[in-house]
């Protein structure tokens, strides 16, 4: 991997951290389109993910509120209880995935500054487990995997129809799709003779065309403009990189090496899709955010000051870009906390 430029940044704004009552990691952190909202993961472990939602003014966030899905109970602490995945709608609302003990996975919906979530789709319309909620740019359409057939299918609801169609069903499960900037195309991964590889599948059709990669497991793939981007494990189990490939086809480049794999997100990119942001598994490293431009034109370096940084998440509002992430904190405690820092002009 080759590039231009490594510039290293010392962060000048202010940092602040989000707190919560009880111990878990932090992880996930998605920012609404506005960037006046974080959605993230809480996870112990043990038995329970929690699903908390935080109002962030000027880069301040304000107490995190823990969400329970319709079953639950207020505290959301029963044992095997399960909330994740964060996806924000362009014009408001997170959806994200959730079970209570026992249940089904589904889909539910929370207005910001709501406090009671409702299921987005109803077992009639939509049976089985749900997962892996993807929103397309203009917010018509939603892409999610099913369970219902036993195979993992790809089904889309339309709100201009207010139907459910089943939009891939083959005899292996596909993962994690995603739309393209026009809305035309889902990317997704799958097993593919023993290893996961991605595939492109262009809306109402039945084509599927796969993307060249490496060896090893493509996965967990994303649009960023005519690119596409995923993390990829062809260099061995214990690396974990960052390439792109053309949407239309063509040869893959590495764009980052070794980085901090997330628990469940796809590579995070800048609000203009032009470069990925990430964290490194190299414990010499590990304490800073990396911007690396996919034209390759070089790498910004933010230092953060703590260890074992992850889940980057960048937003770009009013003017202004903020950074959450997440890291172990320095003394204390063994939990990954969630931070936001102001990193404006420095992106």
């Amino acid at each position: 991997m080759t590039l231009a430029l490594t510039l290293a940044l010392t962060l000048s704004a202010h940092a602040a951290e989000v707190t919560w009552v009880g111990g878990g990691h932090a992880g996930n952190p998605q920012w609404s389109a506005d960037g006046s909202w974080l959605a993230f993961e809480v996870n112990n472990n043990a038995d329970k993910v929690d699903f908390y939602v935080v109002k962030v003014a000027n880069g301040y966030p304000s107490a995190p509120q823990k969400i329970a899905i319709p079953g639950g109970s207020s505290s959301f602490t029963a044992g095997g209880s399960y909330a994740a995945n964060p996806n924000w709608h362009p014009r408001g609302p997170v959806l994200f995935e959730a079970a209570n003990p026992g249940g089904l996975t589904r889909l539910y919906f929370l207005s910001p500054g709501g406090s009671s979530p409702a299921e987005y789709l109803s077992v009639a319309q939509a049976p089985g487990n749900l997962s892996w909620p993807t929103i397309s740019a203009d917010g018509t359409t939603l892409a999610f995997t099913s369970s219902a057939t036993g195979q993992g299918d790809v089904y889309t609801f339309s709100q201009a129809t207010n139907k459910v169609a089943v939009t891939i069903s083959t005899d292996i499960p596909e993962n994690a799709p995603r739309f393209s900037p026009d809305g035309k195309a889902l990317v997704l991964s799958k097993k593919n003779q023993g290893t996961e590889d991605l595939f492109t599948h262009t809306l109402g059709t039945t084509t599927q065309t796969p993307l060249k990669g490496g060896s090893g497991d493509q996965s967990r793939p994303r649009y960023a403009k005519s690119d596409i981007v995923y993390f990829t494990n062809e260099r061995g189990d214990e690396h974990w990189d960052i390439a792109a490939i053309p949407a239309a086809g063509g040869e893959r480049k590495l764009v980052a090496q070794d980085v901090r794999l997330p628990l469940r997100s796809q590579p995070s990119l800048t609000p203009d899709a032009s470069a990925v942001i990430y964290t490194s598994s190299a414990p010499a490293k590990d304490s800073s955010v990396y911007v690396t431009k996919l034209d390759g034109s070089g790498t910004k370096e933010i230092k953060t000051g703590l260890s074992a940084v992850g889940d980057a998440s960048i937003v770009t509002a009013g003017g202004r870009s903020f950074l959450a992430f997440t890291a172990l904190p320095t003394s204390g405690s063994d939990w990954r906390q969630l931070h936001v820092i102001d990193v404006t002009g420095q992106i």
